[in-house]
């Protein structure tokens, strides 16, 4: 049987009862309530406006990023077209040259160097009746960096003696060169850019403290500084402080112009907050000091503290004291207003104001303050750059710019350093303004007499001085350049140094110096003597000596006209010019500056023949751009000129500038005296062992004067050397020239017994070989 299978029961009283759950019927939907029309109204412009605030932020966006792109490209590119500067040769103080205490005082002085008590300080000098101590600048120049020193300069018979603070001799010390001038070009403006180190902390915190004490705290703009500006301006009385930052102001001298418009403002504002963004406060700072307008010089803009600092105070920014950082800092608020050049008691009282704001501040004592407020002003000399280097500066550009494009020199601050000697520049240019002034004296027609003067160093050819007239404005019109005239018997010494070069002549060999007659095609030449005489059969020397034109007329029919064309030419001229007869006795037209160089290889036995001008030139980051080599070299050995340079020795001493050896009778030197026909134009030329000094006094209308090169050019050389101490030209000779004791007349080396004899040099080769012992039995 099968079972089936059935449920089982459950146990009743174990069982829990099921639950049983009611559904509830679904909730009743609630109909949204309606906004009310203003909710709505609310919603509909709110939208609209944003989307029309997002489309009108575009433009605002747009202008912000041109002005973000502008203050960046401007201040991270070249932030200034700088004027190249154009530098001196240092000055050399070697120990046993002749040098003056004045001299010494006068050249510290120009170079802004104070004379007190503080002669430990760098910049700043002391003096005694007999002495004078400097702590000299250290400087840097194309030769690379030299250092300061700190010297005691003595001058016992006239003579310079230089030692140390522990007494121990120096042999030679340099001034550091100066600025001479700029090259401008094409631009408006005299800056000279300091980095922040350079800045000292001082100006820094007068600055800071005079115009924005909140420097270094605000993001480029302070509503603080507005209110304590108005507020201090209100108890002055008057407006001692504005309210731009230091960084509102640098953005409206850097990208704007000084209109007050509300708009200008409002860009001001939005720049210098990007300024403030970008860049440091040190950067901004430095960018500031460079940038800061403080004067307006004829038609160039003065910017910047460093470059106010020399040409208010003729001195380095670092050696200002507080009385004249607080002046030139108070210059920043109106620099037409209180240029102390132009308004001295305005000046003065806004330095007062300044230092003033510096007390409330805490930033000086009370008792100091009160000195600073009663020291006098205390200016460089009126600005002498152009009348005194003006000459100078227009041949540097004149060299430059065969090498420099003009906009480099223009705005690239190059450093160009020259061979110029300041000292050497005054000299000349007080010798020939006041000489043109008392020989105009004399004669009413040379009331327009005018000038010129080169001098070049007589070994390398460096021109150390160069002036281009007797007025004391500088003209614009250089006569060292642009007076092409004749040069008379100053051509003669060339032509005797062929004739001895050429082993032929000697300076005892004889020429007759009587009137001959040249045919010219047709038209008959008949050269004179200055004194209408004739004298016979003379030597070389003594034709020189006394610049005798027809014997040297004689010595070139003898040698050649051709011979004086090439010899010249070999010399350094470069200027074309046509050979005629009248060439031999100075009928070639040249300049100052031209015969300068025509001398130079005679002066410096060949070591040079080239005028060095610009010795090198430097970038901003201190490389060499170019080093201008002028050596050259001419077809005569260093004998031939030493001969040469010998005959001219004789000149002083025997001929036409007897004048100057009397008033030297101790200095040994060489020189040549020219005149033109109808005394048009008065030559001199001077060799010392130191310098090569070329004199040309004239009238521009090319009129004849009363005033030969002895009576003339010649008295200017003495004031130039009663200026600038001259040292004897050596009296050694190169290999290949001596010198021999001759008789006058007769070709035999003298005894020391013998009489009538002269001191010549020759050529090796060219001497006498006989001697006469001048023994007499009776």
């Amino acid at each position: 049987m099968t079972k089936r299978n059935t449920p089982a029961r459950s146990n009743s009283r174990s069982a829990k009862p099921r639950k049983t759950t009611r559904k509830r019927p679904p909730a009743r939907k609630k109909k949204p309530t309606k906004p009310s029309w203003l909710k709505r109204a609310f919603a509909f412009w709110f939208k609209w406006l944003l989307l029309l605030g997002c489309i009108a932020l575009l433009p605002f966006m747009g202008w912000l990023w041109v002005l973000d792109q502008e203050v960046t490209n401007r201040f991270e590119g070249q932030k200034w077209q700088v004027p190249s500067e154009v530098y001196s040769a240092p000055v050399v103080l070697k120990s046993g040259s002749r040098w003056t205490k004045k001299e010494l005082e006068d050249l510290l002085n120009d170079a802004g160097y104070r004379f007190g008590k503080n002669s430990q300080e760098v910049g700043w000098a002391a003096r005694s009746r007999t002495k004078v101590s400097a702590n000299l600048r250290p400087y840097t120049n194309a030769d690379g960096q030299h250092k300061g020193q700190r010297l005691i300069f003595s001058f016992p018979n006239g003579v310079l003696k230089i030692q140390s603070l522990t007494g121990a001799p120096v042999k030679t010390a340099y001034l550091e060169p100066q600025v001479i001038g700029y090259l401008y070009g094409g631009s408006s403006e005299q800056r000279e850019i300091l980095t922040y180190e350079q800045i000292p902390s001082t100006l820094i915190e007068i600055l800071t403290a005079t115009e924005d004490r909140n420097f270094f705290s605000h993001h480029g703009i302070s509503l603080m500084g507005i209110a304590r500006a108005a507020w201090v301006n209100v108890s002055h009385g008057s407006r001692v402080q504005g309210g731009s930052t230091l960084t509102q102001q640098l953005v409206k001298n850097m990208f704007l112009t000084s209109e007050r418009t509300y708009t200008r403002k409002i860009t001001e504002v939005f720049m210098s907050l990007l300024l403030e963004y970008h860049y440091s406060k040190q950067e901004i700072l430095t960018a500031y000091m460079n940038e800061v307008y403080l004067a307006q010089l004829g038609s160039r803009e003065l910017r910047g503290f460093a470059a106010a600092s020399r040409y208010f105070f003729g001195r380095p920014l670092k050696e200002l004291n507080i009385s004249e950082y607080a002046l030139l800092v108070g210059m920043v608020k109106g620099p037409s207003l209180y240029n102390p050049k132009r308004n001295t008691e305005r000046a003065k009282e806004r330095r007062n104001v300044v230092i003033n704001l510096l007390v409330e501040q805490q930033k000086l004592e009370v008792a100091d303050a009160r000195i600073l407020k009663r020291e006098p002003i205390r200016l460089s000399q009126t600005n002498k750059q152009r009348s005194m280097f003006g000459d100078y500066l227009d041949v540097v550009q004149m060299q430059l710019e065969r090498d420099f494009d003009r906009s480099v020199l223009a705005t690239e601050n190059l450093k160009i350093y020259t061979g110029i000697d300041v000292r050497a520049q005054r000299a000349a240019t007080s010798a020939l303004r006041e000489s043109a002034k008392r020989i105009s004296k004399r004669d009413n027609a040379l009331k327009q007499l005018q000038g010129a003067m080169v001098v070049t160093d007589r070994e390398t050819g460096y021109v150390k001085a160069i002036v281009g007239s007797t007025q004391r404005v500088y003209t614009g019109f250089n006569r060292a350049l642009g007076a092409v005239r004749p040069i008379g018997s100053l051509v003669k010494p060339p032509i005797y140094l062929s004739a001895l070069a050429s082993g032929r002549f000697t300076w005892w060999s004889r020429v007759e110096d009587k009137r001959q007659s040249i045919n010219l095609g047709g038209n008959v030449w008949r050269p004179e003597n200055y004194d209408r005489k004739e004298h016979g059969e003379v030597p070389l020397y003594m034709a020189l000596a006394k610049s005798y034109n027809l014997a040297t007329i004689d010595l070139v029919t003898k040698i050649g006209f051709s011979r004086v064309e090439q010899v010249l030419k070999d010399l350094g001229v470069k200027r074309p010019f046509r050979m005629v007869p009248s060439v031999a006795l100075g009928a070639i037209e040249l300049s100052p500056f031209e015969v300068a160089r025509l001398y130079q290889p005679i002066a410096s036995l060949g070591e040079s023949s080239e005028l060095g001008i610009v010795l090198a030139v430097l970038g901003q980051d201190g490389q060499v751009h170019k080093r201008f080599n002028r050596k050259g070299s001419v077809p005569f050995t260093a004998s031939a000129l030493a001969v040469a340079r010998e005959g001219m020795v004789l000149v002083p001493k025997l001929g036409t500038a007897k004048a100057a050896q009397n008033v030297f009778p101790s200095l040994r030197f060489a020189a040549k005296t020219g005149t033109t026909n109808n005394q048009r134009d008065s030559w001199y030329v001077s060799i010392t062992e130191d310098t090569v000094s070329t004199i040309w006094l004239g009238l521009d209308k090319n009129l004849p004067m009363s005033i030969t090169g002895s009576s003339g050019a010649q008295k200017v050389w003495i004031d130039f050397a009663k200026r600038y101490s001259q040292n004897s030209l050596s009296d050694q000779l190169p290999k290949g020239a001596s010198r021999a004791t001759v008789l006058e007349d007769e070709f035999e080396i003298a005894a020391d017994r013998c009489d009538n004899k002269i001191t010549l040099a020759f050529i090796t080769g060219t001497q006498p070989d006989e001697k006469r012992a001048c023994i007499w039995m009776f």
